[in-house]
């Protein structure tokens, strides 16, 4: 199984270097694969280098304006390089049969956005898992939850995804994830 962690390539507080780290040694604990975004910093290198370290494979998928800043990973099980950023969201979501989202940026948020509508419009039914480390999503889920409240986001769509704040748990809900039929707003 091929988990995909999206993640910040940012240098952060080392609070979440540690659950990156803690999720990397569980990925391989499930005997499971890394897919992620194929840089050599920030959580992204965390939860890499843990998967290796602890005898993982590691698929890297990077779009050729990273690799062009000296940032592409380097030793990886495999690595993808996408002539854009489009094409390298594609092939992650193709080669992925689970999601979980760490902590980042614009790219992070973009990214597992673009997985649950994906899902909501049934194209996938995979498992998507926020990792919510230090309440870290909490003012995103509070956007959620006003959003929902305005009807700009539908009651439909409460079991999208899951959230936790606990590695163990995360790995749990894709262990036992089984595909239901996705509900429709209309």
């Amino acid at each position: 199984m091929n988990i995909c962690v999206f993640c910040a390539s940012s240098e952060v507080d080392r609070k979440y270097f540690n659950v990156a780290g803690e999720l990397g040694k569980q990925i391989v604990a499930n005997g499971w694969n890394l897919l992620y975004g194929g840089t050599n910093c920030g959580l992204m290198r965390e939860v890499s280098d843990m998967v290796e370290e602890c005898g993982g494979r590691v698929t890297g998928v990077i779009p050729q304006c990273i690799v062009d800043k000296g940032k592409a990973a380097l030793g990886l099980t495999k690595l993808i390089v996408t002539p854009d950023m489009k094409e390298r969201k594609s092939v992650m979501r193709e080669m992925s049969d689970a999601f979980i989202a760490l902590p980042g940026g614009w790219g992070t948020l973009e990214e597992i956005t673009e997985v649950i509508t994906l899902k909501q419009l049934g194209v996938h039914n995979k498992p998507i898992v926020f990792l919510n480390t230090n309440d870290y999503f909490e003012y995103f889920f509070l956007f959620i939850h006003n959003a929902r409240k305005e009807r700009f986001i539908s009651a439909a769509y409460d079991d999208l995804y899951f959230v936790t704040d606990s590695v163990e748990e995360a790995m749990e809900y894709i262990r036992n994830y089984s595909p239901e039929k996705i509900k429709d707003k209309y």
